[in-house]
């Protein structure tokens, strides 16, 4: 579900960073959290939503100003005399807060509105298509007018209006890089902070394509997390009321070390499968702990692949089958006794799939067992045959009403049931690709590309992502 508040952070972030390089000011660090140490313009931002400030909010609030600020020196910007935008949405919640004089600009709109459906859908399989996928930046600041850059980016597209869609945007995007590489045009990806954790700046896709190099990786290991390691839950119970799958996650913890610089380190959750789509895949950085030297989830997502364009395609390069393969469509109802030959076919594919992932060390699916009302196990694993008699009666329950699922285990069969076990089974495809990954010695390749592709970072030369600056 998408955060009700968004437009609240991000004008709050978009105010600090004006605070900061126009007026020389910053909220005062504390490691108390209290919001009595907001700024008034924030509070005025958020108005009578501001009981829903939270903790990271506060935090991220005193070191985003001056974390944009120090980029800017690094890179030798000026500190000073910018215009200041936010994507896709109105600044004036903001700008009419008593003592801003912020001057704004909607230049990242005026570009992005120049993309035509062919462009967009580049990026998503819609019509209207995803900015996100194409820019992750939230806001924005320009050195300048705009006109000269809208003019710009109207003149490439008239001359690439009768050549591949992808030609228009790989242009504007090289035109992009160099309005960053002068300093002109600078976009930034809001995250949010988790203490002890000070926000930093970290450019991405800021190489004009001459210069372009894949990244450079090295070893990879799935690191052991709170479920074990590559994990997915098996069990079938009491949910809510209802008979489904405990959960619906595919989880595990990575570890992959990166040529001339520190390790990546994130966490993969691929979670909600609808009726016959692929999982929404995230990934979310690894982060100091507030004790110790322990890692935990940042509380921001570095982002998710766009799931038919990229998704589908990753697992299909590293499993030789596509996403779907051997998922089953509809439901056909059977009796036990007498199993049709596609279920039985059905029970032993997965079966074996099943068994097979379970052997390898990289993979923790260790509650393969279906209980009833009471709790009892009435599908118990441990052996082949166990196994089977546990698929077979997955495909029981998917052809079978929820009176006669109700009859046979005390529980009706929850709503979500076909799309969850259907997702279940995608989750063994997903596995796989992980596997077959490092059988060919290549995980360390399928992790790092999952994760650019994630938070939009150019891991090809013909990928499409624009240049930004993220601050987490």
């Amino acid at each position: 579900m998408a955060d009700p508040h968004t437009l609240q952070r991000e004008l709050s972030s978009l105010y600090c960073f004006y605070n900061t390089i126009e007026k020389n000011e910053t909220p005062p660090e504390t490691d108390t959290l209290d919001i009595k140490f907001v700024d008034d313009v924030i509070k005025g931002i958020w108005g009578t939503d501001i009981k829903n400030l939270k903790d990271h909010d506060i935090y991220a609030y005193q070191y985003h100003g001056p974390a944009l600020l120090k980029h800017l020196k690094s890179m030798g910007a000026a500190t000073s005399g910018y215009k200041y935008g936010i994507f896709e949405k109105d600044t004036s919640l903001l700008t009419s807060q008593k003592g801003v004089s912020m001057n704004t600009t909607n230049v990242y709109d005026d570009i992005w509105d120049m993309f035509e459906e062919r462009h967009r859908k580049l990026f998503s399989g819609s019509t209207v298509g995803q900015k996100d996928s194409w820019n992750p930046a939230d806001v924005y600041l320009l050195k300048g007018s705009s006109a000269p850059i809208v003019k710009y980016v109207k003149k490439i597209k008239d001359m690439t209006e009768d050549d591949p869609p992808g030609i228009f945007v790989t242009l504007v995007n090289d035109y992009l890089t160099k309005l960053y590489q002068d300093k002109k045009l600078i976009g930034v990806s809001l995250k949010a902070a988790k203490p002890p954790n000070v926000p930093v700046a970290k450019e991405f896709n800021v190489v004009l394509d001459d210069d372009f190099e894949s990244p450079k990786f090295g070893e990879a290991k799935i690191v052991k997390g709170g479920n074990g390691y590559v994990h997915q839950y098996m069990e079938v119970s009491d949910k809510n009321g209802s008979l489904d799958f405990k959960g619906n996650s595919i989880t595990f913890e990575v570890e992959i070390s990166m040529d001339g610089g520190k390790p990546l380190k994130y966490f993969w959750e691929s979670k909600s499968p609808g009726r016959e789509s692929p999982h929404t895949t995230e990934m979310k950085d690894m982060v100091k702990a507030k004790r110790g030297n322990a890692l935990t989830k940042a509380n921001a997502r570095g982002g998710s692949i766009t799931k038919g364009l990229q998704f589908k395609p990753l697992i299909k390069e590293f499993t030789g089958k596509d996403f779907n393969h051997r998922v089953p469509v509809g439901e056909v109802k059977w009796d036990k006794t007498d199993p049709p030959a596609s279920v039985v076919r059905a029970v032993k594919y997965w079966s074996g799939i099943y068994l097979t992932l379970k052997k390898n060390p990289l993979v923790t699916l260790n509650d393969v067992k279906i209980k009833n009302k009471q709790g009892k196990e009435v599908v118990i694993n441990g052996t082949r045959k166990g196994t089977m008699e546990y698929f077979y009666d997955l495909f029981w329950i998917d052809s079978h009403s929820s009176k006669d699922v109700k009859a046979a285990y005390g529980l009706p069969k929850s709503n979500k049931y076909y799309q969850n076990f259907r997702g279940k089974l995608r989750g063994l495809n997903i596995i796989r690709a992980v596997v077959k990954a490092d059988s060919a010695g290549r995980l360390g390749e399928f992790l790092v590309k999952a994760y650019y592709k994630a938070a939009k970072i150019r891991f090809d030369i013909d990928d499409l992502q624009g240049p930004y600056v993220k601050i987490q």
